[in-house]
C-alpha cells in the first residue's frame, strides 16, 4: 500500500459548491458495500422494520439512506433535535432515516432528552409499523449512549458495514465524484490516482478536491502530470 500523498499547502475548503447524484444509478456497487445495499433495496424483509447502516465518512450511507427513502417516501430527522415532546409528531411520519446517530446524539443541546426521545420514537414506530433506518460511523454498540434502555433497543437491529473500497470502486469514485463537479476525467487518470490513494473514501474526497481546486487555479485539466505535480508524486 503506498503512503498517503501528501498535500502541497493546498487549502482544503470543504464547502466549495457541488452537485451529489444519490440515484440508485449513481451508486458505485463493490464487494465492500454489496451486502448493505442488498440489505437497503430489500427493506421489505427488514427484522421489526430496523436496519443500520455503518462505515467511514464519505463511504456512501446517505446514498444508500436517500435511495431507500425515495423508495419509501421517508423522512430525514436530527438526532440532536428529538426530545420526549415531538416524539409523536416525529412517529407519524412513519418511515424515517437518522444519520450520524453516533455524532448527532452528542451534538444535543440536552443530550438526556435526546436519547429518551429516540428510544420513545423506536417504540411508537414498532407500535405503529413505521420502519427506521440508522447510519453511524461505527456499529451501535460503540455508540457513546447514557441511556440503558436505548442502548439495548439500539443493538437490536441488523448491522451493514460498508467497509474498505477496493482499487476499481476507488477507480470508479473517481469518475463520479468529478463527474459531480460537472468535469470529465479520463478513465486513465481515474485508474492512476485509485492504484495510489489511500483505500479510504474521504482521503479520495480531499484529493479530488485539491486537484480541482489546483486544476481551476491553473487553468489546466486534470492529468497525471497534474496529479504528480500536486501530490509530490
Amino acid at each position: 500500500m503506498p503512503p498517503a500523498p501528501l498535500l502541497r499547502q493546498l487549502p482544503l475548503d470543504l464547502d466549495w459548491p457541488r452537485k451529489q447524484a444519490l440515484t440508485r444509478a449513481d451508486f458505485i456497487e463493490g464487494e465492500c458495500n454489496s451486502e448493505a445495499l442488498a440489505a437497503v433495496e430489500g427493506w421489505h424483509g427488514w427484522r421489526d422494520g430496523r436496519l443500520v447502516l455503518c462505515g467511514d465518512e464519505g463511504c456512501g450511507k446517505s446514498h444508500l439512506a436517500v435511495i431507500w427513502a425515495e423508495r419509501v417516501g421517508a423522512h430525514f430527522i436530527d438526532a440532536a433535535a428529538l426530545n420526549p415532546h415531538n416524539i409523536r409528531d416525529v412517529a407519524i411520519l412513519g418511515d424515517v432515516v437518522i444519520e450520524d446517530v453516533d455524532r448527532r446524539l452528542l451534538m444535543a443541546p440536552d443530550l438526556p432528552r435526546a436519547e429518551e426521545g429516540l428510544m420513545h420514537l423506536f417504540n411508537l414506530l414498532g407500535e405503529r409499523g413505521g420502519r427506521l433506518l440508522f447510519s453511524g460511523r461505527e456499529p451501535p454498540v460503540r455508540w457513546k449512549v447514557n441511556l440503558p434502555d436505548l442502548a439495548s433497543r439500539l443493538a437490536l437491529p441488523p448491522v451493514f458495514q460498508v467497509g474498505r473500497p477496493d482499487v476499481t470502486l476507488l477507480s470508479h469514485l473517481f469518475l463520479k465524484l468529478f463527474s459531480d463537479r460537472d468535469l470529465a476525467l479520463d478513465p486513465r487518470v481515474a485508474n492512476f490516482l485509485a492504484l495510489r490513494a489511500e483505500r479510504n473514501f474521504r482521503a479520495v474526497q480531499e484529493m479530488v478536491e485539491a486537484l480541482d481546486r489546483y486544476s481551476a487555479g491553473t487553468k489546466r485539466p486534470v492529468t497525471t502530470g497534474l496529479a504528480k505535480e500536486v501530490f509530490g508524486w
